[in-house]
């Protein structure tokens, strides 16, 4: 089995980033995004703000929604 990293990003109003209901949410739609594909989730869902390269607008943030899920690794021999 091989854990993958997923995640999702939001740009958001900075006032959000802190508001319970909202980071709920993101994390409600990982977790089920993620089961309609078929993973299992196998870590703790975690939210962050995101530095990247380019800052977000003025009074916006970038959050980071991540965790890992396990994939089972399938091998097909060709005869």
């Amino acid at each position: 089995m091989t854990r993958t990293a997923y995640y999702i990003e939001s740009l958001a109003p900075s006032w959000l980033q802190h508001d319970g209901g909202y980071r709920a949410a993101l994390t409600q739609h990982l977790r089920d995004r993620l089961t309609l594909q078929g993973y299992e989730i196998v870590a703790p869902i975690r939210i962050r703000q995101d530095h990247g390269d380019v800052p977000p607008p003025v009074g916006m943030v970038m959050l980071h929604v991540e965790t890992e899920v396990e994939e089972f690794d399938i091998e097909i021999h060709e005869d």
